[in-house]
């Protein structure tokens, strides 16, 4: 046996290691320890004749991975309190709090709020969904043909050649509907992309809903009375609503939808350009290549509509830059406390 006093030494290590307090001094006395009383070992084993080599080399593995275990054992302990200790947070609860600002919601919260509970009333299904999405549920789905000018990577972000970033909510309302072969109310929210330069009305992210009804029987009479519902939801009841034919590839026929102008009362200024008239929302209904994507065949028809929550907020607040929705100016913050 050529460690004759290991009990010993395996207790003295075991002292050495319950004295040190941090992870440094336990690693530095640890390798005091064992260049002191271990590494002589090693040069012991040399010396020996070659037919005691082996069991002496066992015997001084395993007394080096003892202490090894020891060691091991120790600085987790030690690593976990000094964790604890670092990210330990000291509370005062005796700290005045009437300095303390109370915070108001965003705009684009309010906004979303406003027609996300009148869809509510309506019984329609909300969902945010994911905004990596599809090529298929984005663009094939929706009878957004190989040409169409928004699957240029000029104008649409790429992931790669089967993903990307949705464009409009309405490739959630896609997903939602598909295989759903009865009557079915869908809306959808949250941020959409477009490769757009930031100006003051364009943004490259911007915040939308979609909204979609399939139901045999619907017509442009259903349309219009829930998107003039919507309107005067929004803006009061004195607005007017004004239909014009327009196109969109997922709706037949197509709708831009216009809405009196609050400033003027529709005698013409800046705001509308001299029109009386605001375009407010794309609307229509559902084509029947839609229909038939999604694998619909029981019902007949289906009506929907997209809104840009950004534009909503700047033309009911008065926002002339876009930019200012997303940049946290107190000036602005501070006008919408209370609002709802």
């Amino acid at each position: 046996m050529i460690i004759n006093n290991k009990e010993q030494l395996v207790a003295e290590f075991k002292k050495l290691l319950a004295e040190q307090t941090n992870t440094v001094k336990l690693i530095v006395n640890k390798n005091i320890f064992f260049k002191k009383n271990v590494a002589n070992l090693y040069t012991q084993l040399k010396a020996l004749p070659a037919d005691q080599k082996r069991n002496a080399g066992l015997e001084i593995n395993a007394f080096n991975q003892e202490l090894t275990a020891l060691f091991e054992t120790r600085k987790v302990q030690l690593d976990s309190a000094n964790e604890l200790t670092n990210n330990k947070v000291n509370y005062d609860l005796n700290i005045d709090t009437y300095n303390l600002a109370k915070g108001s919601k965003t705009i684009l919260s309010i906004v979303y709020e406003q027609i996300i509970n009148y869809f509510k009333a309506l019984n329609f299904q909300i969902v945010d969904g994911d905004e990596v999405t599809t090529i298929e549920n984005n663009m094939d789905r929706l009878n957004i043909d190989k040409t169409h000018p928004a699957r240029d990577p000029k104008d649409t972000f790429y992931i790669d050649t089967q993903r990307m970033l949705r464009t409009h909510c309405t490739s959630t309302t896609a997903e939602a509907i598909h295989n759903q072969d009865r009557e079915i109310k869908v809306l959808s929210y949250g941020n959409v992309y477009r490769n757009d330069d930031d100006d003051l009305t364009h943004s490259h992210q911007f915040s939308q809903i979609d909204i979609v009804w399939v139901k045999n029987n619907l017509s442009i009479n259903h349309l219009k009375s829930v998107i003039d519902g919507l309107i005067k939801h929004i803006f009061g009841n004195e607005v007017k609503t004004r239909y014009r034919l327009s196109y969109f590839p997922f709706t037949e026929p197509s709708f831009e939808v216009d809405v009196s102008c609050f400033n003027c009362g529709g005698k013409g200024c800046p705001m509308c350009k001299q029109s009386g008239w605001i375009e407010i929302l794309g609307a229509g209904m559902l084509h029947k290549n839609v229909l038939e994507s999604a694998h619909i065949k029981k019902i007949n028809s289906g009506l929907a509509a997209g809104i840009g929550i950004e534009r909503i907020a700047m033309l009911k607040y008065g926002i002339k830059d876009v930019r200012d929705i997303y940049n946290n100016d107190f000036r602005l913050l501070n006008q919408l406390k209370g609002v709802k």
